[in-house]
C-alpha cells in the first residue's frame, strides 16, 4: 500500500470567526494590542496563540475538514514594548499553557521594512499564522512574531531573539539575504528554519524553502508539453531578473525531456512597444520552415510566456498578429499567468500553464475573507501551511527534527503536496491547467503524495 503524506487538520469557518471575536473582546480591556488594520504591527512581540494537535501518527494532513471542539477559548497575546525575560530552553510560558508539551515556533516577518508592498505581505501572513493556530483544538502551540525589519541585520536579531526564547522551528524570512542571515544564527543550535523566500540559491540543509520557485513550475510545464508529443519549445520573455532566471531553467528542463529550444526572444520592459519587434522575428523563424531536426515538425511547437497581468495580455496578441497560429503552437505560462483577467484574452485561450492545486486553497481563501474581511496576499497560504508544518516538526525528539521536515512521505496543506530533499530545495505538487470557455480547467492534476517510485 503506497502511503500518503502528512496531513494537519483544517477548521469551518464559524470557528474561527468566533475565535477572532473573543480575542477582539479580551482586547479590549488589555493595556496591550495586536493590530487587525491593514497597517502592519511596528514592533511585534511574542504571541501565543490556539494550538495545533500532535501530528497523525500515519501522516498529518494541511487540509482535513475536522470540526475542533472549545475554538477561540485561548486568546492572542502580543507583550508590548520591552523583551521580557526569557529562559533560553524553556522559554516564556503562560500561565495557561504550564505543564504542556509546548511546541515554540518564531515567525520573522519585514513588519517595518522599508518596501510597503512587504509591509502588506507580514501583515497579511501574520494573520494566516494566526488562522492556523485558531484553527488548532489543542493549546500548545507557542508563537513568538518577530520584526525582521526587511533587513539582514534586523533578520540576524530576529533569529537571535527567537532563539534566545526557545524557538524550536523558525518560519521565515522572506527575502533572500534575510535568509541566509537567520539561518547563520539558527544553525549554531541545529535549529530548522522554514523559509519563505523562493530563491533557490539560499536552500540547504536545515534552511528550507516553504515557497514555489519558478524552477519547479517551468519543470511541470515542460514535462506536460513533452507527454502531448512537443519537441521544439521557443522562449519569449522579459530580460529581467526572472525572465533571465526562468529561461536557464526553461532550456535545462527542455533537455531534461529531449527536446530543443529552437528559438529565444527577451524584451526590456513591460510596454508593447518593446515586444513587437522580438515577437515579429519569433513569428518569422516560425514560418521560416520546419524543424532542423525533423522536417515534420514545426520549427515551434509551444512557446513559454512568463508574464502576467497587463504585460501578459500585451505580448500575447502579438504572436498571432505576427503569424504565429495559437491553434498549432502551445502557448505556456508558469503562475503569473493564474490571474482572472487571463483568460478574457483571446489569444490565450487553449494556453496552459502550472501553478499550485487550487482546489486544495479553497477552504483556506474562504475562512481568511470571513475572518479578516479580505482577501489573503499571494504568500499568506506560505505562513498558514508553514505553522502547521513547524508544529509537526516541533513535536518529538529535537534530535530528529531535521529527519521529520525531510520525511519521505512530505506533507499536504493548503497549497498541495510538499516535500523537501536534504538540499532544502521544495518538491511541490503542481497542476497543469488550461484556459477554456473563460475558465482555468484542470488537464493534469496535481499529485497528492510522493511518486511511486520515491
Amino acid at each position: 500500500m503506497r502511503e500518503r503524506a502528512h496531513n494537519v487538520k483544517f477548521a469551518p469557518a464559524r470557528n474561527v470567526k468566533l475565535a477572532l471575536a473573543g480575542l477582539a473582546a479580551l482586547l479590549a480591556t488589555a493595556c496591550t494590542t495586536v493590530p487587525m488594520d491593514p497597517m502592519p504591527p511596528q514592533r511585534p512581540g511574542p504571541v501565543t496563540e490556539r494550538p495545533q494537535p500532535g501530528p497523525d501518527q500515519e501522516r498529518p494532513d494541511l487540509n482535513r475538514p475536522d470540526e475542533p471542539e472549545n475554538v477561540g477559548e485561548t486568546p492572542i497575546i502580543v507583550p508590548d514594548d520591552a523583551q521580557p525575560y526569557y529562559n533560553h530552553r524553556e522559554g516564556m510560558t503562560p500561565p495557561h499553557m504550564a505543564g504542556r508539551d509546548l511546541k515554540r515556533l518564531a515567525l520573522l516577518l519585514p513588519f517595518s521594512a522599508q518596501s510597503p508592498r512587504l509591509r502588506t505581505e507580514a501583515n497579511s501572513m501574520f494573520q494566516a499564522a494566526e488562522l492556523a493556530l485558531f484553527e488548532r483544538p489543542e493549546a500548545d502551540v507557542l508563537l513568538t512574531v518577530l520584526d525582521t525589519k526587511g533587513t539582514e541585520e534586523g533578520a540576524r536579531s530576529a533569529a537571535r531573539a527567537a532563539l534566545q526564547q526557545g524557538a524550536d522551528v523558525i518560519l521565515g524570512p522572506i527575502i533572500a539575504g534575510n535568509v541566509r542571515a537567520a539561518s547563520m544564527e539558527a544553525a549554531r543550535s541545529g535549529t530548522p528554519l522554514l523559509a519563505f523566500s523562493n530563491d533557490q540559491s539560499v536552500a540547504e540543509r536545515g534552511r528550507y524553502l516553504v515557497s514555489f520557485p519558478p524552477e519547479a513550475e517551468v519543470d511541470r510545464i515542460v514535462e506536460y508539453a513533452a507527454s502531448t508529443g512537443v519537441q521544439n519549445f521557443a522562449f519569449f520573455g522579459p530580460d529581467d531578473a526572472y525572465g533571465r532566471r526562468v529561461r536557464r531553467a526553461y532550456s535545462a528542463a527542455v533537455a531534461r525531456v529531449g527536446g530543443e529550444v529552437t528559438a529565444a526572444e527577451m524584451y526590456n520592459g513591460d510596454d508593447i512597444s518593446v515586444m513587437q519587434e522580438p515577437a515579429r522575428r519569433l513569428a518569422d523563424y516560425y514560418r521560416s520552415g520546419r524543424s532542423s531536426r525533423d522536417i515534420q515538425r514545426d520549427s515551434i511547437e509551444a512557446i513559454l510566456l512568463p508574464e502576467g497581468g497587463t504585460a501578459l495580455r500585451s505580448l500575447a496578441p502579438l504572436l498571432p498578429f505576427y503569424g504565429i497560429d495559437p491553434s498549432r503552437v502551445l502557448f505556456m505560462g508558469t503562475s503569473r499567468w493564474d490571474d482572472r483577467d487571463s483568460v478574457r484574452e483571446p489569444a490565450l485561450r487553449g494556453g496552459v500553464f502550472a501553478a499550485a492545486d487550487k482546489e486544495a486553497r479553497e477552504t483556506f481563501l474562504s475562512n481568511f475573507e470571513r475572518a479578516y474581511g479580505d482577501a489573503p496576499s499571494s504568500l499568506a497560504s506560505l505562513a498558514y501551511d508553514a505553522v502547521q508544518l513547524g508544529t509537526i516538526v516541533a513535536d518529538g525528539d529535537p534530535r530528529q527534527r531535521i529527519n521529520r521536515v525531510e520525511s519521505p512521505l512530505g506533507f499536504y496543506g493548503t497549497d498541495g503536496y510538499l516535500r523537501f530533499g536534504p538540499d532544502g530545495r521544495p518538491e511541490r505538487g503542481l497542476a497543469v491547467y488550461r484556459i477554456r470557455d473563460g475558465q482555468f480547467r484542470v488537464v493534469d492534476p496535481a499529485p497528492r503524495g510522493p511518486a511511486p517510485d520515491s
